[in-house]
């Protein structure tokens, strides 16, 4: 090999090498969220502001996400639950006490909100909220006909129209799918006594007849590509759909619907928190919190960068419904021990 060549070999095996070491020596922070929950440049943003790394990984339930947290050695810094699962985790002693010195954009965030967030973590000590939505039916109109939804019913997951097609899915949340029945039959969500349950198993059994899967993800791909023609969804998640594809349609149901709230909190066991502790500053800036906002579509309980949003997300229905809709919405609670009879019930006919 000729002198000249050998000294290029040389110069690119040191700069592999210190390239190499200069990206060990960054800082990494864990984040597990739910999928297509943020938008990406703002991850990349973060990473180069910072000089840092960010390992990514997604869930599609809480029960999935507590799972694997509770099973698994791998060590998160920041997960994104809904409320009822803040108060599992903070009963389970998994939360750091949020220190609101390191974060200085809690300004920006909606002291109503905050105040509604007290229902799942008195005091504000665990968590802050991320996003609040709502759940509802996803459909393809090029195949689902305006005469079987117009109806904008709960029950449209029974209509006859689906008979043996294999074209209708729900969420894999025992919450969600059990308190669609609930709220279908004029109950709470949160209700678990023997006569809710029942009214609700028997309205289950009827919807099951049409339902092909339980799938809190596939359905983002389903329903355009006519795999599924109708399937229960989060608002925030069908509207990203609708945005790219103008034969998706969604409707709240008219007898109401859950409403949940995702937050942020930090694990006991992160090995980042000052860096955590940045990035969650960064989310309640309120330009990025607006470009969240425009790519997430669900509600931010961010203020300052709710003020910043277009009014065709700020008077748009589907993300910000009338008061009197939400009247008719139901908080999803944390139940206790009274959890195991929804799960059980949603178990039983997963299994039917």
């Amino acid at each position: 090999m000729k002198r000249g060549n050998i000294i290029v070999l040389i110069m690119v095996i040191v700069l592999l090498f210190f390239c190499g070491s200069c990206s060990k020596n960054k800082p990494v922070l864990y984040i597990f969220n739910w999928s297509d929950y943020i938008d990406p440049d703002l991850i990349k943003e973060f990473e180069q502001q910072n000089k840092c790394t960010i390992k990514y990984s997604t869930y599609d339930s809480n029960e999935n996400m507590l799972t694997k947290i509770m099973s698994s050695r791998e060590a998160f810094d920041l997960v994104f639950p809904s409320g009822d699962h803040v108060t599992i985790m903070c009963d389970a002693g998994l939360l750091e006490p949020l220190d609101l010195t390191k974060i200085p954009n809690y300004r920006n965030l909606d002291n109503n909100l905050l105040l509604k967030a007290t229902s799942f973590d008195p005091g504000n000590k665990y968590s802050l909220p991320y996003f609040w939505g709502l759940t509802g039916i996803i459909y393809n109109q090029r195949y689902v006909p305006e005469s079987v939804v117009k109806s904008q019913s709960w029950n449209i997951l029974a209509d006859n129209f689906f008979t043996g097609k294999n074209k209708v899915t729900m969420l894999d949340d025992a919450r969600e799918v059990v308190g669609a029945a609930l709220i279908y039959n004029g109950y709470d969500l949160n209700d678990t006594s023997a006569e809710a349950l029942a009214a609700a198993e028997k309205t289950l059994a009827e919807w099951d007849k049409n339902i092909t899967q339980f799938d809190s993800d596939s359905y983002k791909n389903e329903v355009p590509d006519g795999t599924t023609w109708l399937a229960q969804a989060y608002n925030g998640d069908a509207l990203q759909v609708m945005e790219n594809n103008p034969d998706i349609k969604f409707f709240l149901p008219v007898e109401g619907t859950s409403l949940w709230m995702d937050n942020i909190v930090m694990l006991k066991s992160s090995k980042n928190k000052e860096l955590a502790y940045k990035f969650i500053d960064f989310l309640l800036n309120a330009e990025i919190g607006k470009r969240n906002t425009e790519y997430c579509r669900y509600a931010t309980p961010n203020k300052a960068a709710n003020n910043l949003l277009p009014d065709t997300i700020k008077n748009n229905a589907l993300i910000y419904p009338s008061e009197e809709y939400l009247q008719k919405c139901y908080m999803i609670n944390a139940l206790g021990e009274n959890v195991k009879k929804i799960d059980k019930l949603f178990e039983a006919i997963k299994l039917n």
